[in-house]
């Protein structure tokens, strides 16, 4: 069974990690507020998402590489922010 696993952030640090999990046999699924970026690294193999939201739904992982709390805090409660998304039993892990 193939994991799928969502990557928020994709620069010099979440890129690399995204490509690692997706060269060890995860589904990764991406989103980055530079569209062109995600869209890069769907054209590697991966699967580029519009939102947290839409990322959330697909996995059952979420690996979260913004810069500070404020974007953290976006990301996860803010408009179209995977909390909400996340996939039964997804909460209580990161509470």
């Amino acid at each position: 069974m193939t994991s799928n696993v969502g990557v928020i952030g994709l620069g010099a640090m979440g890129k690399g990690m995204a490509g690692s999990l997706r060269r060890a046999g995860c589904q990764v699924h991406v989103f980055d507020v530079r569209t062109e970026v995600a869209q890069a690294f769907a054209a590697e193999g991966g699967v580029a998402c519009a939102s947290p939201a839409e990322l959330a739904a697909h996995c059952n992982v979420i690996v979260s590489v913004v810069v500070n709390a404020a974007q953290t805090e976006s990301v996860l409660f803010g408009v179209d922010g995977c909390a909400d998304a996340m996939k039964q039993g997804s909460r209580e892990a990161c509470s």
